[in-house]
C-alpha cells in the first residue's frame, strides 16, 4: 500500500491538510496498519518521572483509544507508572515506526477517568482474554514485589476468573483510564525525497513566544519549523534571539 507522502516543512503539512497534530498522527497510524510490517501499530512507549527521585522509566503500553484530541490508555493507580503520574502528570509517548523510517514523539500531562462503564468498555475492547484474567486477578499488586504465598492465591483466582465468559471477566477495581492531552507533538521521517525532517506542533499559551521557532498563519496550527534537512535541503532558521509569537493549534479534528 502507498504511504503518505514526505512532509519538507509546516507550510506544505498545513496546505495538505495536517494543520491539526492528531490529522498527520491518524494518516501515519493507518500507513503503519497497511505496511503489515507491526505486529500493532497501537503499541508506544509511555515515559514516567519519580517525583522524588527525578528517575526517569518507560514502558510499553496498547493504546486505547485517540479521541477528543487526547491519548487514552487503561492501567492501574497502584502500578508504577499510576504512582509516578500521581506525582508529576507530564509524560512522553513515543510511537516506533521506523520499519517506515519514521516515529512520533508526544508531550501532555495526563489526567485520571475513573468513570467505570468508560473503563469496562476499554478494557473489554482492547484486551484479549489472557490478559483480561491477569489484570484482574492481580488487581492493585501490579508492579509489587510478590512471595510464594502470593503467587499461589494469584495462580488460583487467575484459574477461576477464566472460567468465567470472556464479556463477563471484569477490570479491576485499581484500573482507571490515564487521558494524555499533548503540548508538543514531534513527527521524524527520513526519505529520499527530503532527507531527514522533523515537524514539530506546539501548544502554547496566549503571548508565548519562542526564539527558534517560525510561526504559521494566525487563523491556523502554531508549528515550529524544527525541520532539520541534509545537505542542500537545509533552510535557513530564525536567528536566535528573534522571538516569533505562536498561535495555540485548534482544538477541533
Amino acid at each position: 500500500m502507498p504511504q503518505t507522502k514526505p512532509i519538507k516543512d509546516p507550510k506544505e503539512a498545513i496546505a495538505r491538510g495536517f494543520a491539526q497534530p492528531f490529522s498527520l498522527f491518524r494518516r501515519w497510524q493507518k500507513d503503519a496498519v497497511r505496511s503489515g510490517r507491526f505486529a500493532s501499530a497501537d503499541i508506544f512507549l509511555l515515559a514516567t518521572v519519580c517525583a522524588k527521585t527525578l528517575r526517569p522509566s518507560q514502558r510499553p503500553m496498547q493504546l486505547a483509544d485517540v479521541c477528543d484530541n487526547a491519548f487514552l490508555f487503561l492501567s492501574t493507580l497502584t502500578s508504577r507508572k499510576g504512582d509516578q503520574i500521581s506525582q508529576n502528570k507530564n509524560v512522553s509517548l513515543y510511537f516506533d515506526w521506523l520499519k517506515l523510517d519514521r516515529y512520533v514523539m508526544v508531550e501532555g500531562e495526563a489526567t485520571l477517568v475513573r468513570d467505570r462503564h468508560v473503563v469496562n468498555s476499554y478494557f473489554q475492547k482492547i484486551f484479549p482474554s489472557e490478559l483480561k484474567c491477569y489484570f484482574s486477578a492481580i488487581d492493585n499488586n501490579q508492579s509489587k514485589v510478590i512471595d510464594s504465598e502470593f503467587k499461589e492465591k494469584f495462580q488460583d483466582l487467575r484459574q477461576k476468573i477464566c472460567h468465567y465468559k470472556d464479556s463477563m471477566i471484569p477490570p479491576p477495581d485499581s484500573m482507571v483510564l490515564f487521558k494524555i492531552e499533548p503540548s508538543y507533538f514531534e513527527f521524524y521521517e527520513n526519505s529520499n525525497e527530503v532527507g531527514n525532517v522533523r515537524l514539530a506542533y506546539s501548544r502554547l499559551v496566549e503571548g508565548a513566544k519562542t526564539s527558534t521557532h517560525t510561526s504559521a498563519p494566525s487563523n491556523t496550527a502554531s508549528m515550529s519549523s524544527r525541520t532539520r534537512r541534509q545537505s542542500s535541503l537545509s533552510k535557513p532558521q530564525p536567528r536566535r534571539g528573534t522571538a516569533r509569537r505562536l498561535t495555540p493549534w485548534s482544538k477541533q479534528i
